[in-house]
């Protein structure tokens, strides 16, 4: 059973937890029963008590013990003889704890425009955990004072982390977040198709793709695809990526490689091109994919889709933007020369279309990110919260899923856009993922547009 109240820690002797009669009697507890209290990864021991108060009053002694705000605005949760108070959301923001007041001001901005309403949320850094201990220092933010404290807090109910976490502190946020901490596993390029070509509903947006690793016949997926895209199976930023076209009226090829964000280009034969390839890929694992028909005007056009789970934990498209390569470029990275611009702008000039048709392709692309979203996480078995998903359309405006990126989403390319809008939502959509994966229910809590 669920509940809210504004709870306040009193110096007062004992272990003792008053709440008002209602809302024991809401619980099904009598007076006097003994429960576990439990805030984020805290516990301690406590009777219960009733009160005509419509707050409710935990003993200093007992709020030390739990690490607990002098008071706040918290929901309540009780089942079989556990009382959990929260929700206390968590932001690792930083290696170290100098750099924390810059992600303050950060979210400063979100909650001005949209106001946290119950529980807490702590930014934090990795020099700042105390895993012996289950409990870290950080900036506490409490919607009761709209402000900002600083001051030592149990691990969260759930956790979005902002940097990788090596293996013993993963093991132990696993063992002791209640909630999620989510975007814990890393997978690589090969491994999403695997989990997403199953589905028939995904499958027509993959482009065809093979797992290349030096012996395959190249001339086999020429002959077949036309032309082939080859990227690093753990690649990022189109680095290492190579692109294989037929040249007009021979039988060569032109190979295409991307170095130090400039391009390379060479004329060679088929059988001079397969040992080309094997001298610069070596033995790291590539996959080759058909290319895509997605140059307009000499650009290469992609779009970045940012999605991220509600407060319902359902999957949202927050917003997208499109990124346009340098003028020949194999890749449309900004590394290597391409820009970023707005998706609708740039869909209406590719290919024509009416602010309607723009509208109704924008849901179809989105439609087709959250049903990706949904199955990579549920054939993994990783818990996820963001995706910056990467699509392309081709000259038939038809959607092709490139890449679920989920480390690192590069919430920065709005900004570069121009479109400051997008960029405070995805920050905010941050913050209702946290909401959404922390264990305390939210349809009831006011949605803010």
């Amino acid at each position: 059973m669920n509940g809210s109240i504004h709870l306040k820690k009193e110096n007062q002797k004992g272990h003792d937890l008053h709440l008002p009669h209602s809302l024991l009697q809401e619980f099904a507890i009598q007076e006097g029963t003994p429960v576990i209290v439990e805030f984020g990864s805290k516990a301690a021991a406590v009777t219960l008590k009733g009160t005509k108060a419509q707050n409710g009053r935990l003993s200093s002694a007992t709020a030390d013990e739990l690490l607990f705000p002098e008071e706040g605005i918290f929901q309540l949760q009780y089942k079989r003889g556990h009382l959990r108070i929260g929700p206390h959301l968590g932001i690792l923001a930083a290696n170290r704890e100098k750099y924390l007041p810059g992600k303050v001001r950060r979210f400063n901005r979100v909650f001005q425009d949209h106001p946290l309403q119950t529980g807490i949320l702590t930014i934090f850094s990795l020099d700042s955990i105390q895993s012996t201990h289950t409990q870290l220092s950080g900036y506490m933010y409490n919607p009761l004072h709209q402000s900002w404290e600083k001051r030592l807090l149990p691990y969260p109910d759930a956790v979005y982390k902002r940097m990788s976490l090596k293996k013993e502190l993963k093991e132990d946020f696993d063992r002791h977040i209640s909630g999620a901490v989510f975007n814990q596993a890393s997978y690589s390029k090969w491994q999403v198709y695997q989990y997403l070509k199953d589905d028939p509903a995904l499958s027509q947006h993959l482009p065809p793709t093979a797992l290349y690793t030096g012996r395959e016949n190249t001339t086999d997926w020429m002959n077949q695809w036309g032309a082939v895209f080859l990227k690093p199976v753990k690649g990022s930023y189109g680095r290492k990526t190579i692109q294989i076209t037929p040249s007009p009226g021979s039988r060569d090829w032109c190979v295409q490689t991307r170095e130090n964000n400039s391009s390379i280009q060479k004329r060679l034969t088929p059988e001079e091109a397969v040992v080309h390839l094997r001298e610069i890929i070596g033995r790291k694992p590539y996959i080759a994919q058909k290319r895509l028909d997605i140059t307009f005007d000499h650009h290469v056009i992609d779009y970045r889709i940012y999605l991220h789970k509600d407060r319902r934990a359902q999957w949202k498209a927050t917003g997208w933007v499109a990124k346009t390569g340098a003028a020949g470029s194999i890749v449309s990275n900004l590394a290597g020369g391409g820009q970023v611009s707005s998706a609708e702008d740039r869909i209406k000039s590719c290919f024509s279309l009416t602010k309607a048709q723009a509208d109704h392709l924008r849901e179809e692309v989105f439609s087709v990110c959250c049903r990706a979203a949904e199955r990579l996480e549920k054939e993994s078995g990783t818990v996820f919260g963001y995706f910056g998903v990467d699509i392309a359309l081709d000259k038939e405006k038809k959607i092709w899923l490139i890449e679920m990126n989920h480390r690192f989403v590069g919430d920065h390319l709005p900004l570069q856009a121009g479109d400051d809008d997008l960029y405070w939502h995805i920050q905010k959509s941050y913050v209702d993922t946290l909401q959404g994966m922390c264990g305390f229910p939210q349809e009831h809590m006011k949605e803010n547009h």
